[in-house]
Protein backbone atom coordinates (compact mmCIF):
# COMPACT_ATOMS: atom_id res chain seq x y z
CA UNK A 1 0.00 0.00 0.00
CA UNK A 2 2.80 2.34 0.60
CA UNK A 3 3.38 2.53 -3.26
CA UNK A 4 -0.17 3.24 -3.74
CA UNK A 5 -0.02 6.20 -1.29
CA UNK A 6 3.22 7.29 -2.76
CA UNK A 7 1.65 7.34 -6.01
CA UNK A 8 -1.44 9.05 -5.17
CA UNK A 9 0.85 11.26 -3.40
CA UNK A 10 2.46 12.82 -6.65
CA UNK A 11 -0.32 12.89 -8.92
CA UNK A 12 -2.13 15.06 -6.13
CA UNK A 13 0.66 17.33 -6.44
CA UNK A 14 0.93 16.87 -10.30
CA UNK A 15 -2.92 18.18 -10.30
CA UNK A 16 -2.24 20.82 -7.85
CA UNK A 17 0.74 22.44 -10.05
CA UNK A 18 -1.34 21.66 -13.60
CA UNK A 19 -4.28 23.99 -12.00
CA UNK A 20 -1.61 26.39 -10.74
CA UNK A 21 -0.49 27.05 -14.35
CA UNK A 22 -3.87 26.51 -15.66
CA UNK A 23 -4.55 29.77 -13.50
CA UNK A 24 -1.48 31.62 -14.69
CA UNK A 25 -2.34 31.19 -18.70
CA UNK A 26 -5.87 31.92 -18.14
CA UNK A 27 -4.79 35.13 -16.30
CA UNK A 28 -2.68 36.06 -19.34
CA UNK A 29 -5.15 35.52 -21.76
CA UNK A 30 -7.62 37.77 -19.98
CA UNK A 31 -5.50 40.04 -19.99
CA UNK A 32 -4.45 39.65 -23.81
CA UNK A 33 -8.18 39.39 -24.73
CA UNK A 34 -9.04 42.80 -22.69
CA UNK A 35 -5.89 44.68 -24.47
CA UNK A 36 -7.59 43.20 -27.98
CA UNK A 37 -11.20 44.34 -27.08
CA UNK A 38 -9.57 47.75 -26.52
CA UNK A 39 -7.75 48.11 -29.60
CA UNK A 40 -10.53 47.46 -31.77
CA UNK A 41 -12.43 49.48 -29.70
CA UNK A 42 -10.57 52.50 -30.39
CA UNK A 43 -10.49 51.46 -34.06
CA UNK A 44 -14.69 51.43 -34.20
CA UNK A 45 -14.00 47.60 -34.91
CA UNK A 46 -15.57 45.77 -32.23
CA UNK A 47 -18.63 44.07 -32.54
CA UNK A 48 -21.95 45.70 -30.79
CA UNK A 49 -22.47 42.98 -28.73
CA UNK A 50 -18.98 42.60 -27.39
CA UNK A 51 -18.87 46.67 -26.85
CA UNK A 52 -22.17 46.21 -24.97
CA UNK A 53 -20.90 43.32 -22.61
CA UNK A 54 -17.78 45.39 -21.64
CA UNK A 55 -19.26 48.57 -20.82
CA UNK A 56 -20.84 49.26 -17.47
CA UNK A 57 -23.82 50.55 -16.10
CA UNK A 58 -22.45 54.53 -16.47
CA UNK A 59 -21.94 53.91 -19.76
CA UNK A 60 -17.84 53.57 -19.54
CA UNK A 61 -16.47 51.22 -21.42
CA UNK A 62 -13.63 49.47 -19.87
CA UNK A 63 -12.81 45.41 -21.07
CA UNK A 64 -10.44 45.30 -17.84
CA UNK A 65 -12.28 45.55 -15.52
CA UNK A 66 -15.36 43.28 -16.46
CA UNK A 67 -12.46 40.59 -17.37
CA UNK A 68 -11.62 41.80 -13.60
CA UNK A 69 -7.85 41.59 -14.81
CA UNK A 70 -4.99 44.24 -14.12
CA UNK A 71 -3.37 46.64 -16.93
CA UNK A 72 -0.15 45.48 -17.45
Amino acid sequence: MSELAELLKQKAEIEAKIEKVKAVEIDKMKLNFAELATQLRELNALPDTLSTLFTDKAGTFNAYRTMKVKKA
